[in-house]
């Protein structure tokens, strides 16, 4: 037990791989990644501007990652056999004409950005377009709610002492939890 200790007092102050498990920590649960990059910062453990920039880094390219998806799947032609062919062709026409207000709605509503972004992709819309609003909408999407976080964090954070850090999972399970809730009472057109 000891040795894991060490490893993770190791890893709590190295920066880098901070960052690195803040960027990877993105691919696999966004929110708890936001909330522990900006608590970390608030801590003193990675500067603001290290957490900040493997959040938005793994968020933009996790997004990007998305449209890449959704081409990939466009090449899979029995694909079609489990889609109705006027539906997908709406959803095409909708999604070409209103694409910026909907790629830049969807990154703050929770549950849509794997559909729409991978319907990005898979209608072939414009990569360099997608690529710029997306950029833009991660952007203000992760300092807004980056900063946030860290703003309140900073105030009591370092105050807590060692239980600071046995809150990070309640606090991203109630990141998860309003997420999902959110998800279920409120739809995309409601």
């Amino acid at each position: 037990m000891s040795f894991l200790y060490e490893q993770l007092l190791s890893v709590a102050h190295n920066p880098v791989l901070l960052a690195l498990f803040i960027l990877i920590g993105t691919y696999i649960l966004e929110d708890a990644a936001i909330l522990t990059a900006a608590l970390l910062g608030a801590d003193g453990l990675i500067s603001t501007q290290l957490a900040f920039s493997a959040l938005f880094l793994g968020i933009f390219t996790g997004d990007l990652g998305l449209y890449v998806l959704g081409r990939y799947l466009n090449r899979i032609p029995s694909l079609t056999a489990f889609l109705d062919i006027n539906a997908v062709h709406r959803a095409h026409g909708w999604l070409q004409r209103k694409m910026t207000t909907t790629v830049l709605l969807v990154r703050v509503i929770p549950g849509l950005r794997l559909p729409v972004y991978t319907a990005c992709g898979f209608f072939k819309l414009p990569w360099k377009h997608f690529t710029v609003l997306v950029f833009l909408a991660s952007l203000l999407w992760t300092a807004v709610v980056f900063y946030g976080v860290f703003s309140v964090g900073a105030l009591f954070w370092s105050e807590l002492g060692l239980w600071k850090w046995l809150l990070i999972p309640l606090l991203a399970g109630l990141f998860v939890f309003g997420h999902k809730k959110i998800k279920v009472n409120k739809g995309f057109f409601d």
